[in-house]
């Protein structure tokens, strides 16, 4: 490097400059030798600080961003692993309780349906009737005497009627 001497610096040599002993930290208000537009000032460390910090501020902001977005995607990834391991626990509860109905149709038994049931691990008895014929009542008039009829099988269970004077009423079997 060739001497220079810069606004009133006394010329310094390559050589002159590593035979300087280093310093062991830069604090804030250490005093820096410098050269700017030919005059000789001087720079502190926090000024040095500074402008590191301005030079890497751009890398560090997307670190971050980038850190930022990948806690994000850890976030839902771990969510959509937890809702994937509930919807297989779900799915096996119904396969488990599909294979408890599957070759065990309704029944009838004693005159009613009879399902079954995976949680008592028997046939349960609905109440509902398992008949084939008629379950309700028909009504006809007879044309030459005026006569009201009606009509039901024998095991029908549904409601009674009656005439009051020129009334139809229902009467239902609370029972």
């Amino acid at each position: 490097m060739a001497d220079k001497t810069t606004g009133g610096l006394t010329a310094v040599t390559e050589a002159a400059i590593g035979s300087l002993p280093s310093i062991a930290d830069l604090y804030d208000d250490t005093l820096l030798p410098v050269e700017q537009q030919g005059e000789a000032r001087h720079m502190t460390g926090a000024q040095w600080k500074r402008y590191a910090q301005a030079a890497v501020s751009v890398y560090v902001d997307g670190a971050k961003d980038a850190a930022d977005a990948a806690a994000d995607s850890a976030e839902s990834a771990e969510r959509s692993a937890q809702d994937a391991a509930d919807s297989a626990a779900n799915a096996a509860g119904s396969a488990q309780s599909a294979q408890q109905y599957s070759g065990k149709p309704p029944i009838i038994q004693n005159g009613t349906w009879w399902t079954w049931n995976a949680a008592k691990q028997e046939y349960v008895d609905t109440g509902e009737a398992a008949r084939g014929n008629l379950m309700y009542a028909t009504f006809y008039v007879d044309a030459a005497t005026g006569t009201l009829y009606m009509v039901t099988d024998n095991e029908y269970t549904g409601p009674q009627f009656r005439l009051d004077g020129a009334d139809l009423e229902v009467v239902l079997n609370h029972g």
